[in-house]
């Protein structure tokens, strides 16, 4: 999760951090450990790592092309940023018509 400011991309809920990097994490390590079904890394089985890798890469590009499609028709339709001065004024009141705190 601190890498996200070196690469400068914006998630905010951490969402590609713990899931993410989580479930890649665990298929991965599932090629080293599995012992039931399979054999994995560590019982000498080097096949299985590598058809977990392709799984977490297959994975990876379906969601990557998912995003980059969904992002593009709403990008087009409604957009993705709502306008600068609507941020400034602020969401609660811009887009939902209150005001969150009354400071």
């Amino acid at each position: 999760m601190e890498l996200k400011g070196k690469f400068g991309y914006d998630d905010s809920l951490d969402v590609f951090g713990v899931h993410g990097v989580g479930g890649m994490t665990g298929a991965l390590l599932t090629g080293v450990f599995a012992s039931v079904g399979a054999s994995g890394l560590l019982l000498g089985n080097f096949s299985q790592m590598i058809t977990q890798l392709e799984g977490v890469v297959a994975s990876a590009v379906y969601a990557a092309v998912g995003t980059l499609i969904l992002g593009f028709v709403i990008n087009k339709t409604m957009g993705l940023k709502v306008s600068e001065s609507e941020e400034n004024i602020g969401l609660d009141q811009t887009q939902h018509g209150e005001v969150a705190y009354n400071i």
